[in-house]
């Protein structure tokens, strides 16, 4: 995986919201692109996966990002290091 900037905003901005959701998801440190060229977020106590183009559009117009497709992403949580 590759740190990147890319979407920053959109990325920190959606990993507040899927923590709004379950309390478990920790603060965020920093983000790769991953095999699936979507990004895997590092947090204080774990990881979650946001697909790129959730992010372009929560950068672009936070609204039109779903709260079905944050609990997704809130799903894909897993409490370990990357």
């Amino acid at each position: 995986m590759t740190k990147t900037e890319m979407n920053k905003k959109g990325v920190i901005g959606i990993t507040k919201q899927a923590s709004l959701i379950d309390k478990n998801i920790g603060l965020y440190k920093e983000h790769f692109i991953n095999e699936d060229f979507g990004y895997t977020v590092r947090l204080s106590n774990g990881a979650i996966e946001v697909p790129r183009k959730i992010a372009e559009d929560y950068e672009v117009q936070k609204g039109i990002v779903t709260p079905e497709r944050i609990k997704k992403i809130a799903e894909t949580y897993r409490h370990k290091e990357i």
